[in-house]
């Protein structure tokens, strides 16, 4: 729907880059009448209106949908990289003087860093938020106002209270900025009173310090005058000491080069003493040095000898173990040659028995010849050769059979005896393997003992070496210790000396002025009239050493000063010095003294060489902080003369500086410097030394505990370090001993089993021999048997044979048969004689090789016993060389012996010598140390009259500014006492004065005018209080009839667009309190049609919300917006009332320009102008537009 030409464009234009989902710059060009934004959800349609409300102003990053401000800053997508900035521009059109700017076209722009940076500006200029807000107020266009409604705005009206619904009334009454001024009014009102307060305050103690000061002032231009006088008289009575304090120093001067000349010749003559002492006790200790060595020499030989002597024992052993072996081998030799005899005996028996069975055997085979022969011719005679024939077959099988029956005996008696013999090797052979298997083991035994007995050995030896060195180390660090000790001592000496010099001098208060030091000592005895004294200001700070010089040159005789409790303390202080004639003293009462500081100038304070007012750079006790101000308060202190004249010109020569070194510069611009004579300690210094020196001797003490029980350590260390010595020296002997017995023993083991190897060898040999004979009779026995079953076989077929052919012939075979039978036992008989023969050949042959290992063993066992008797020679030649050793090493021994004995003579003489030079040198010592007491006895007192002369230099200097030269030229012919009785004068007087206040002379005049100032603003804000309580009223009566108005042209407008919206019914606005407009509360009654009257709460969700439309329908309908921006209110409406809300708002869009943001079908349709929110990109909206007229739709995008 078209609207007409002349309707005003108000909001041109929006431009927003950056800004959440709006990654690129995009640009909404507004026209006439009603704009829609529409999009599906999360597009980020409503980023639109949060861009507007955020240029107008708006803070809270949750009312922007965010937690915090960088929120709003686009914040990257899956393909996009964050930006670094948000900015939102709103183009409005002034061509009506809406905005009070000589500009057609005004810009509002906001922009913000993700650094938290902000900016605001107004047609491209930077300004402030307050400008924006101010620009805006009263338009109805602000961001208080009704130019963005949102559904929260709506849930809110619905939510609000009735005295916070009266703001929506006030806004559109135009009373707000009312409000504004109003509370500007009252805060103004209430800093007018506060500081109007205050003047009075001020003015009533200004008021009563007038009279007072004043006075002051005449009193202490009085006592300038006497102080004047009395500072002269001071000048001169202080040259008057100093001069009788120059002759006693000058005096004291020379008895003091008398005395130190005197101890120089007494520290000569000891000096020589003691030179005398030490080179006796260098030749002590060369003596001790070369006791040890002797010493270790002489256990050197000890230990040769005891070798020696073990070495001798050790070959008397060997050679005793040889004499063993050698009886031993000569009885085995024995043993071997009665085995070789007895052997030779059994050879020669068995070969007579050899001899013997042969010819036996031959006599038997004549025998058998002669048999046969007769057998033959019995045959011959009976004609049976047949017969014959198989019984000479079968008796010679029967003889083949015999011979094989006994060589198989044979063999099996022979194998029998060889297994028996084998096994008895066998067993003889596992028992020597096991006796060597024992002695081997014994002997690794013995090796490994032996091995660790000589690694402990080496250790022990090591440790020995040690153990030396340790105690060489101990007693070198005990000579040390001894020589650091003396030095100790003699500095806890002087330094002991000279703190008790400088304590008595501080108990005795030296330096002191005489009425100070008499009260102080009469405080120290509790003395009733010196109960309320503090002490003085030299023992109630503390300051550090580098502004020490400062602070007293600050001070100058002010640091004699007493402090007391009371004015009272001190006038009774005073009058107990009179009373006693004790002389004067100043005091500073703590209840009447008036503090402050001295204001430092900016440039003065910004200067590189200004270290601080004085007062500040000391330490005291915060009751006295007055006391202190008074003296040092208006002090500064810097570092040299050229920080001194710049701080001076800074501050314009208006305070008094010192510097480091104690020059000054004075108020005014004089100035005083030079050298300073601090020949002893001062007030300041003695007491910081004291506690030093206190400090030292204790550390120096704690020190000498620390030696004292490090030598008794050390000589504990030394004491155990020998014992250890001795017990390892020991430990070594019994070691050797053990090495030399387990050595023996490593060779006697060695012996056994070589000889036991050699059996086993003997016995391998004779098994080897004895299994190879046997695998010889079983191949043979294998053999025979064999045969002996091949002739059992041929014997049964011929006897079968015969006895058939016997069967013809028994008759004629009778005889044969007898012939047969003796011819069998003879063959039998030789058979037998014949295999006896061959056993006596067989144990011939074996005892011929047991002869030959008998032989053999024999041999071996006789080069044993020569190389016993070799060896056993060899030992008896050697022990006349090891004796002439043990004669020779014992020689040496004696004669060491007697050197150490000569050494430790001369020794005990030396002690001697050096304890009578000991003796004397105490005598000159205590000589010496009678001359120095005398010498530190009269330093005492020098250094006395030297503090007396810094002292009253130092007063000189720092109280009067003059040196001892200068101040001669004060002295008169008055003598000291007219001069101390005029002082005395003044100061009574000054008493009577009573306490004076130097600074009220230029305070008053100062003061009375502050009070003139003061009664001048006092008029001025009581005239401005006035003003502001009646511009309130004003402002009260201005607010109350605008809000009247304003009440009633809304409630009649509501009414009206009430109706038009439900098409009918009743609502209206009450007020709560009508009486009190200012604070009174807001009610809406609404009666939709059909229903009663009744309050907004009670009705349905949907009723309750276009009631609230309608109420902001009613507000902008009284107080127009140029544009209004609707962020999705209608949302909860039904479709009917959408279509109703849709035309309401299109007849308003006559006055107003409204920016609807919709996803409502009625809304849409009612647009002159569509906006489209898309997101084609994920995470980053795009802005579409479509112009609406008619039918006609032309889509561009933006």
């Amino acid at each position: 729907m078209a609207k007409a030409d002349t309707l005003p464009v108000f909001l041109k234009s929006i431009t927003i880059q950056g800004f959440k989902s709006f990654a690129d710059k995009v640009k909404l060009e507004l026209g006439q009448g009603l704009s829609v934004v529409v999009g599906p959800n999360g597009s980020g349609k409503s980023n639109v209106a949060d861009a507007i409300r955020w240029v107008l102003g708006e803070q809270s990053a949750k009312n922007l949908r965010g937690s915090k401000m960088e929120d709003v800053i686009f914040s990257g997508s899956s393909v996009r990289r964050p930006v670094g900035m948000a900015e939102v521009s709103l183009f409005f059109d002034n061509s009506t003087g809406i905005f009070p700017l000589e500009y057609q076209e005004v810009i509002i722009t906001r922009r913000v860093y993700r650094d938290g940076e902000g900016q605001y500006f107004i047609n491209r200029s930077s300004c402030r938020l307050k400008d924006i807000h101010e620009l805006f107020m009263d338009t109805g266009a602000g961001k208080e106002g009704f130019s963005i409604i949102g559904q929260g705005r709506v849930e809110e009206i619905l939510n609000l209270r009735s005295e916070e619904r009266r703001t929506l009334i006030e806004e559109a009454s135009g009373i707000t900025k009312y409000r504004m001024r109003k509370r500007e009014a009252l805060k103004r009102l209430d800093e007018t009173e506060h500081n109007l307060e205050r003047i009075r305050d001020i003015l009533a103690e200004i008021e009563g310090q007038l009279g007072p000061l004043e006075e002051q002032a005449t009193i202490a231009r009085e006592a300038v005058e006497l102080t004047t006088e009395q500072k002269a008289l001071e000048i001169e009575i202080v040259a008057f000491d100093l001069k009788e304090v120059r002759h006693k120093l000058t005096t004291s001067v020379q008895e003091t080069e008398e005395l130190q000349s005197a101890i120089a010749a007494a520290v000569a003559d000891l000096s020589q003493k003691e030179s005398e002492i030490l080179g006796n006790k260098v030749k002590l200790n060369l003596l001790d040095e070369q006791i040890q060595k002797q010493q270790e020499t002489t256990y050197q030989l000890d230990q040769a000898v005891n070798q020696i002597v073990q070495e001798l024992r050790l070959r008397q052993e060997r050679e005793g173990y040889l004499g063993e072996q050698i009886n031993r081998v000569t009885t085995e030799l024995s043993s071997h040659e009665e085995k070789v005899r007895q052997s030779t005996e059994q050879l020669r028996a068995l070969e007579d028995r050899k001899a013997l069975l042969h010819k036996t055997l031959e006599q038997a085979n004549q025998a058998l010849a002669a048999d046969e022969q007769r057998l033959a011719e019995a045959k011959a005679r009976n004609g049976l050769e047949e017969i014959d024939i198989l019984r000479g077959g079968l008796s010679h099988l029967q003889s083949k059979l015999a011979e094989s029956t006994a060589e198989l005996s044979r063999l099996t008696h022979q194998l029998a005896t060889l297994n028996s013999t084998h096994e008895q090797l066998i067993k003889e052979k596992k028992d020597k393997e096991a006796a060597l298997l024992s002695h081997e083991q014994q002997e690794t035994q013995v090796q490994e003992q032996l091995k660790a007995q000589e690694g402990l050995q080496t250790d022990i030896r090591h440790q020995t070496e040690r153990a030396h060195q340790e105690i060489a180390q101990l007693r070198e660090q005990s000579r040390a210790g001894q020589r650091e000790l003396q030095e100790l001592n003699r500095d806890l000496e002087k330094k002991s000396a000279r703190y008790h010099a400088l304590k008595n001098l501080e108990d005795s208060l030296e330096g002191y002025q005489r009425g100070v030091r008499e009260l102080m000592l009469a405080k120290k005895k509790n003395q009733p009239s010196c109960g309320d004294l503090c002490g003085t200001l030299a023992d109630l700070l503390q300051v550090e050493e580098r502004y020490e010089v400062a602070i007293e040159v600050a001070l100058g005789a002010g640091i004699q000063n007493i402090v007391t409790e009371t004015e009272r303390g001190a006038k009774e202080a005073v009058h107990y010095l009179k009373s006693h004639n004790l002389g004067r003293a100043t005091f500073l009462p703590l209840d009447v003294i008036q503090g402050g500081k001295a204001t430092v100038a900016k440039e003065a304070a910004q200067d590189p060489g200004f270290i601080g007012v004085a007062v500040d750079l000391i330490t005291f006790a915060e009751k006295y902080r007055k006391a202190f101000e008074s003296q040092l308060g208006r002090t500064l202190i810097v570092t040299d003369m050229e920080a001194a004249t710049r701080v001076a010109r800074a501050s314009g020569y208006r305070a008094r500086i010192v510097t480091l070194e104690g020059d000054q510069v004075h108020p005014g611009g004089s100035l005083t410097g030079g050298s300073l004579q601090r020949k002893g300690s001062n007030l300041l210094g003695r007491s910081r030394e004291i506690q030093e020196l206190r400090q030292e001797c204790e550390e120096r003490r704690t020190q000498q505990k620390e030696l004292e029980l490090k030598a008794g350590a050390l000589s504990i260390q030394i004491q155990k370090g020998e014992e250890n010595l001795k017990h390892l020296m020991a430990e070594e002997q019994e070691l050797k001993s053990a090495l030399a017995v387990l050595r023996t023993q490593e060779l006697n083991l060695r012996a056994q089993a070589q000889r036991i190897r050699d059996e086993i060898t003997a016995v391998t040999i004779r098994v080897a021999g004895i299994e190879q004979e046997r695998g010889e009779l079983q191949s043979h026995k294998a053999l025979e048997a064999e045969e002996q079953s091949k002739l059992t076989d041929s014997i049964q077929e011929a006897q079968e044979a015969l006895a058939r052919q016997e069967e013809k012939n028994r008759q004629a075979s009778q005889e044969m048969e007898q012939l047969q039978e003796r011819l069998t036992q003879t063959k039998v008989q030789a058979a037998k004689w014949e295999q006896e023969l061959k056993q006596a050949v067989e144990r011939l042959v074996q005892d011929q090789a047991l002869l030959g290992e008998n032989k053999h063993l024999l041999e071996r066992k006789r080069k044993d016993l020569q190389d016993l008797e070799e060896s056993k020679a060899r030992l008896a030649f050697e022990q006349g060389d090891w004796e002439s050793r043990r004669r020779e090493a014992g020689e040496q021994q004696q004669q060491a012996q007697e050197v150490l004995i000569a050494l430790r003579k001369e020794r005990e003489v030396l002690s001697k010598e050096l304890m009578d030079q000991e003796g004397l040198a105490q005598k000159k010592r205590q000589e010496q140390q009678t001359l120095e007491q005398k010498l530190h006895n009269l330093e005492l007192k020098t250094a006395r009259w030297d503090a007396e002369w810094e002292t009253g230099s130092k007063r000189l200097l720092e109280e009067f500014d003059m040196t001892w030269d200068e101040a001669q030229a004060y002295q008169s012919e008055r003598n000291r006492t007219e001069l101390a009785a005029r002082v005395q004068e003044i100061k009574l007087r000054m008493e009577l004065l009573g306490p004076v206040n130097q600074a009220a002379i230029e305070e008053y005049p100062k003061l009375q005018e502050r009070y003139d100032f003061l009664s001048v603003q006092k008029q001025d804000l009581e005239e401005a209080n006035e003003s502001l309580q009646q511009l309130i009223a004003e402002l009260d009566k201005t607010m109350s009839e605008r809000f009247e108005e304003g009440f009633i042209a809304v409630n009649e407008a509501f009414k009206v667009v009430f109706k038009e919206l439900f098409n009918g019914g009743y609502a209206e606005l009450r007020l709560v309190d009508p009486a009190n407009l200012l604070d009174t509360g807001v009610e809406i009654i609404a009666q939709p049609p059909g229903k009663k009257p009744q309050l907004l709460s009670l009705l349905s969700g949907g009723e309750r919300a276009l009631t609230a439309i309608g109420l902001l329908f009613a507000l902008l309908k009284v107080k127009p917006s140029p544009f209004c921006v609707l962020d999705e209110i209608e949302a909860s409406l039904d479709d009917a009332n959408v279509n109703r809300f849709a035309q309401y708002i299109h007849r308003l869009s006559d006055s107003t320009q409204f920016l609807v943001i919709s996803h409502r079908k009625g809304t849409m349709e009612a647009a002159d102008v569509l906006y489209g929110i898309t997101m084609e990109e994920s995470g980053v909206s795009k802005l579409l537009s479509v112009q609406l007229e008619g039918q006609d739709k032309d889509t561009r995008t933006a």
